[in-house]
């Protein structure tokens, strides 16, 4: 994705305290950012819907929590 933000665009958005909560326990679990496991679920998500794949995402490209 690149650290420069050249290609890339910032989201926010709000989640119900439990989902919130789901997802750091998903997270940790696998050991990966936050910021990590929310791409990787729009990536997939996207894909699903027929856009293919576009990050490649090995479990270990997660490390780097904040």
């Amino acid at each position: 994705m690149g650290q420069d933000g050249k290609h890339a665009q910032r989201v926010t958005t709000t989640l119900r305290k439990d989902r919130y909560a789901q997802l750091v326990a998903v997270a940790k679990k696998r050991d990966v950012a936050l910021s990590w496991l929310i791409r990787h679920a729009v990536e997939k998500f996207l894909e699903d819907e027929g856009g293919g794949p576009r990050l490649p995402f090995d479990e270990g490209q997660g490390h780097g929590k904040r």
